[in-house]
């Protein structure tokens, strides 16, 4: 095909094109190593070309691709009929074709239909045909036009203008003569915890898991967030962790619950609950409680120190300590276990004892105690005073008196007539130890023993009689508690078999009496009711005088009933008068009627 038919092609290629809006630069946008963010974090959508046809159709993304790959191309390459040009293999439809004129590169999409590239008698013009793209590769271009198909879930890092640039997931056409790309080791999975491209700098941090890092020579400690951090600095260095673990990424991260951690002049502290931290700021002593709001105590300053952690909850310790028995063992090397193992001491008569402590105390003014004795000063303070204390008192006690007491718990109440030799050193040593802000909440002696061994067998040998003793006593009061108990039990099970029986008899009375109660109530009733009933028939029989006559007449019938009268004829009309007679006069006309 001859160069003045490309006006047709060119035609074609125009009723192709895309909506205007797919029109944008094709140069790359770069951030240089000086960019000054200052307080203003960047973001990856800041510096993350993102492809604008990315959720296009495959049709379309092909056709935006030819567009701006081919875009000011006037005379074409390619011809579509083969006979009027150098004819190239058939492709399939999967492909674009790629050629140059005179190194200005132009795709062109065969449809899987014949093609060739066109011919040119000017011996300037060279027109070469470099071959077939698959249209999902991931790079391909030539003489400065490039094509970048990013995987999704990845990034492409890429350079031009000898500076970085990160492409976003999707097809990208670059039109760039300075643009770099490695296809071996340009694409990066977005989730990797650290992308570095040159001076880009991309941090993931995970949750529970913290990031140290340097900007030049400012330190930054950066704690988990959903978002990745994104620096763009020459002097990013990322400190890596030298015991990474098992998972990979470990190595660029420190776990966030790390009671102390140092970066710097930065420091990291959490005090936990029943602790301080100790620091010293420019050489004064700075307590650190636990933060009331559950965020760690960040110290920027270079100056600012952190010395350690200090328990203020209940500590139990055993006197002699471990350093003191160790420095006995190096003082003299032959000493024997009881005087490595033991405090000893002379009683009032002369006899060697040797005991163990248990001291119980609180710090409650780590201030106080920390300026007058030092953080290392307190336990061996607290062993040293109650050792002397201790001391003190058994120097000044019997044996019997000190093993009588030691057999007794120190007293609850200090003021009380009888205190034993541990209440007495209690209350002293409570009192010397307050000066220095420690709270005294226990001292007892743990363990004593006789170091002459005479003594100590007869000891022994009354230690057995009066357990022997004490068993005895033991067991007559174990019987006397059994007998007592039952004499007990049975004298309530006597009292409730009286009381139920008492209760029942009490139960049977009332019923009776309920029951007398019942009937009375009865005859009063029923007498009031007879006697209702005679005032009602002595109304009626007022009202009607013939009912009360009847009534008399029945009751003489009834009386009458079983008699012979005996009628003389002197009373003979008396009687046709009486109200028999006028009875049967009175029921004779009634059948009649």
């Amino acid at each position: 095909m001859i160069e003045g038919s490309y006006s047709t092609m060119n035609k074609t290629s125009s009723e192709c094109s895309i909506n205007s809006r797919y029109n944008n630069i094709h140069e790359a946008s770069t951030f240089s190593s000086e960019h000054e963010n200052g307080d203003q974090l960047l973001t990856i959508s800041q510096i993350v070309i993102r492809s604008d046809f990315a959720n296009e159709t495959s049709e379309n993304q092909a056709k935006i691709i030819l567009e701006r790959f081919n875009e000011g191309i006037k005379n074409s390459a390619f011809t579509d009929s083969p006979v009027l040009g150098r004819a190239q293999t058939r492709l399939d439809v999967s492909y674009f074709a790629m050629a140059h004129r005179n190194q200005i590169v132009e795709l062109f999409d065969p449809r899987g239909q014949r093609f060739g590239t066109v011919y040119s008698a000017d011996p300037t013009v060279e027109i070469k045909y470099i071959g077939s793209i698959l249209k999902t590769c991931r790079y391909f271009g030539a003489y400065g036009k490039h094509v970048l198909n990013v995987p999704s879930g990845h990034f492409a890092k890429a350079m031009t203008k000898n500076r970085p640039i990160i492409y976003g997931e999707g097809p990208h056409v670059i039109i760039d003569p300075t643009f770099e790309f490695d296809e071996r080791s340009g694409f990066v999975n977005q989730q990797s915890p650290f992308i570095n491209h040159s001076t880009i700098n991309i941090l993931r941090v995970p949750s529970g898991k913290i990031a140290k890092v340097w900007i030049g020579t400012q330190p930054l400690i950066l704690e988990s967030r959903r978002e990745p951090y994104v620096f763009i600095d020459a002097q990013f260095k990322l400190v890596e962790n030298n015991n990474p673990g098992e998972l990979g990424y470990d190595r660029y991260f420190e776990n966030s619950s790390s009671t102390f951690m140092e970066h710097g002049s930065i420091k990291r502290i959490i005090p936990h609950t029943g602790e301080v931290a100790i620091t010293y700021n420019n050489g004064i002593l700075t307590i650190i409680p636990t933060p009331k709001d559950g965020k760690p105590v960040i110290i920027d300053s270079p100056t600012h120190n952190f010395e350690g952690f200090i328990q203020t909850s209940l500590q139990t310790c055993l006197f002699p300590s471990k350093e003191t028995k160790q420095q006995a063992i190096k003082d003299n090397k032959s000493a024997t276990n009881d005087e490595i193992n033991l405090k000893i001491f002379q009683t009032r008569d002369s006899l060697r004892v040797g005991v163990v402590l248990v001291v119980a105390f609180r710090i409650v003014d780590p201030q106080l105690a920390l300026t007058k004795l030092g953080k290392e000063g307190i336990i061996n303070h607290i062993e040293n005073v109650s050792f002397a204390d201790m001391g003190k008192a058994i120097q000044l006690s019997t044996l019997q008196e000190i093993m009588y007491f030691n057999d007794t718990k120190p007293s609850a109440n200090s003021n009380e007539t009888v205190q034993t030799i541990q209440d007495r050193v209690k209350s002293h040593l409570a009192r010397d130890l307050l000066e220095y802000g420690i709270e005294l909440a226990r001292l007892q002696i743990e363990t004593m023993k006789v170091l002459d061994t005479e003594i100590a067998k007869k000891l022994a040998g009354q230690s057995v009689t009066s357990a022997e003793y004490t068993t005895k006593q033991a067991t007559l009061v174990k019987e006397y508690d059994i007998k007592t108990t039952e004499a007990r039990l049975k004298a309530e099970t006597d009292n409730i078999a009286l009381e139920q029986k008492n209760k029942a008899t009490i139960a049977e009375a009332q019923a009776k009496l309920q029951s007398a109660q019942k009937q009375a109530e009865a005859l009063i009733i029923t007498a009031e009711a007879q006697k209702k009933v005679q005032e009602m028939q002595g109304e009626l029989y007022t009202k009607y005088p013939i009912l009360a006559e009847i009534e008399l007449a029945k009751i003489k019938a009834d009386s009458l009933k079983n008699a012979t009268l005996y009628i003389t004829p002197q009373d003979a009309g008396n009687f046709m008068n009486s109200p028999l007679v006028y009875m049967d006069k009175l029921l004779g006309k009634h059948q009649k009627n």
